[in-house]
């Protein structure tokens, strides 16, 4: 027994040996794919939009591989585009990238078992579409019958067609109203037709090129048009516009052709008023000497072109005064917007030599014969707005013209100046770490804030507390200040009202120095007797959440009416079921009266200016007005 046990042990022992004692060559181990991008190259330029991307690998086991794809704007959070691809190219089919932009891939190896993933490479797409070369016409010319516009091509990525968009406008900034013809047929060109445009206009057009995706614009260029068969335009030589001159000055101008070949003569128109109607002559040289010109006036003077068959195109007005010898032409200077005063600006001239002070004179006549300002010294004066009274319903324009004098009776008067008063916009209040825009109009002799106060500072930067749903803890003796914040999300209320109506203030807030910023104030007496004077009716300066027409851009509205105490029908203090029916402000007033209450009908014209007795348990908006 003990001799068959040791020979099973032997056959066990000898069985194992062969598997223990194998070599290592026989033992599978797994290892990763070898993956390597090549194409794009990393860090490469100008790659299509339609791009193929190719990369080379192999598994060292043998083994099949399938590959995933991934692309993305961003390195660290890219897209998976192609998932278990079988070859080692992918192109992208349903979509294109964008033009001008940086683009990063990967690809990712699989075997089955072991996985690689390659570098991420980056390159950059190409440009967006060049802007379109304008060929013909060029700039600043003159057309009479319809014109062909073209440009050059611009070149098109693999697969892509460029479509060009023609805009046509009066002013050199253009809207999407402006685009008159979209070209999807590879074309460069495109016959305009000018029957239609005003004779006289100055016309801006361009060309836009598109892939769909991106865009570019051309340059701009412009021409004005004529009638058809008349010369070219006169264009003003000297005197310059604007300009002194000595009594028989000499008038000169371009010579013009005619589109035919026709002899051309000039018709020159000279007189005081802006718009010259007196023939002083007819010639055919281009220049014209003056006669009997009226020292320190102003002469207006435009030319006409005409030929034989009656065609003519007028030259633009351009104007001058008449200088005697001393002293010297006060100029005055272009405004900061062209033929606008804008609220604020000063008048500003040229000194004028031998002058030793100047009168200023505005009106809406010209030549002006208000004088604003006597023997002033400085060489610039700031219009008071009760000199320019307007308002958005009746902008009127005024003339500005400021005479130089040598102290020995000698003057000289500028060239007078057209403009229109600034008739809206916005001033922006900064009191520390708030900043608040509000928008402004003018009123006859009047601007306006037209929205309510909504700052929670004084003027030094003090907080103003805001007091929130609690009762109003103040006496007729207190002497603190609190806002308050009306309730938002109200059904008929406005939205986000405390931004667009404002906010409330306690009782002290309105006769406090620190409450307006410098240049303005809290209405006051004569700013509502003024107003009241001004318009016909409270419902024509009330806003639309009240009906009102608000004709004349003051957007009167509730900031909010808020009561002492809260109930069950205000339990945030705002008495809201009335508010709707009137607009009531506190006022800076002179006596007793320190409200001032707006209605649709009712009142005395839809005003209530009154004393209230309480005014401690009250909260109400503040408007103010320039100084």
């Amino acid at each position: 027994m003990k001799h068959i046990k040791k020979i099973l042990l032997f056959i066990v022992i000898v069985g194992i040996i062969p598997f223990v004692s194998c070599d290592d060559d026989d033992v599978m181990v797994e290892q990763k794919p070898n993956l390597t991008l090549v194409s794009p190259e990393d860090n490469s330029n100008g790659i299509d939009i339609a791009p193929s991307f190719e990369w080379k690998a192999s598994d060292p086991n043998g083994r099949p591989l399938k590959y995933d794809f991934y692309l993305g704007m961003d390195s660290t959070k890219l897209f998976l585009e192609g998932q278990n691809l079988k070859e080692t190219t992918y192109r992208l089919e349903d979509y294109k990238i964008r033009k001008d932009a940086v683009y990063y891939w990967r690809v990712i190896a699989k075997n089955g078992v072991k996985n690689t993933e390659s570098d991420i490479w980056r390159f950059m797409s190409i440009p967006a579409p060049e802007p379109p070369v304008l060929v013909s016409p060029e700039t600043e010319v003159f057309v009479r019958n319809d014109v062909n516009l073209e440009w050059e091509a611009v070149p098109a990525g693999e697969g892509e067609t460029i479509i060009y968009n023609v805009f046509l406008s009066t002013t050199d900034q253009f809207e999407e109203s402006d685009l008159i013809a979209t070209i999807e047929d590879g074309s460069t060109s495109y016959t305009l037709d000018v029957s239609g445009l005003d004779i006289g206009e100055v016309y801006y057009w361009k060309i836009d090129a598109s892939d769909l995706i991106n865009g570019s614009s051309s340059e701009v260029r412009s021409f004005k048009k004529l009638r058809p068969g008349a010369p070219d335009e006169p264009i003003i030589v000297s005197p310059a516009n604007k300009s002194p001159a000595m009594s028989g000055v000499v008038l000169d101008w371009t010579d013009v052709t005619d589109p035919e070949g026709d002899a051309v003569s000039y018709d020159v128109y000279l007189d005081k008023f802006n718009q010259p109607a007196t023939l002083v002559g007819t010639v055919t040289n281009s220049e014209f000497t003056t006669t009997n010109l009226d020292v320190n006036s102003a002469y207006y003077w435009y030319i006409v072109a005409k030929d034989p068959s009656g065609n003519f195109t007028e030259s633009e007005v351009s104007g001058f005064s008449v200088v005697g010898a001393s002293p010297g032409f006060p100029g005055i200077k272009d405004f900061q917007v062209a033929n606008v005063l804008s609220l604020d600006e000063a008048l500003i001239w040229e000194p004028a030599s031998g002058a030793t002070s100047y009168d200023v004179y505005i009106d809406t006549v010209n030549p002006p014969v208000n004088k604003v300002a006597s023997d002033i010294v400085e060489t610039q004066y700031l219009v008071k707005n009760s000199e320019i009274p307007s308002d958005i319903t009746d902008v009127k324009t005024y003339y500005a013209l400021v005479v130089a004098k040598d102290g020995s009776g000698g003057e000289t008067n500028s060239f007078p100046v057209e403009f229109t008063p600034q008739m809206t916009g916005v001033y922006t209040d900064v009191r520390l770490t708030e900043v608040n825009d509000y928008t402004w109009v003018r009123l006859g002799t009047q601007i306006w804030m037209s929205q309510n106060l909504r700052t929670k500072k004084l003027t030094d930067g003090t907080d103003i507390p805001v007091l929130g749903p609690v009762q109003i803890p103040l006496t007729p003796t207190s002497t603190d200040i609190y806002c308050d914040e009306h309730p938002e999300g109200l059904p008929g209320f406005t939205p986000n009202w405390n931004e667009v109506h404002g906010r409330v203030y306690s009782s002290l807030l309105p006769r406090s120095t620190l409450i307006a910023p410098p240049g303005w104030h809290v209405m006051n007496d004569n700013d509502i007797s003024t107003l009241r004077s001004y318009v016909s009716h409270a419902s024509e300066t009330m806003g639309a959440w009240h009906d009102g027409s608000d004709i004349f851009g003051l957007s009167f509205v509730m900031a909010g009416y808020r009561y002492d105490t809260l109930a069950a029908n205000r339990p945030t203090g705002f008495r809201t079921g009335i508010e709707k029916g009137r607009v009531t402000y506190w006022t800076n007033g002179s006596g007793d009266n320190d409200v001032l209450e707006l209605y649709l009908s009712g009142q005395v014209n839809g005003f209530r200016y009154y004393a209230h007795n309480n005014e401690h348990l009250r909260m109400w908006g503040i408007r103010l007005v320039k100084d």
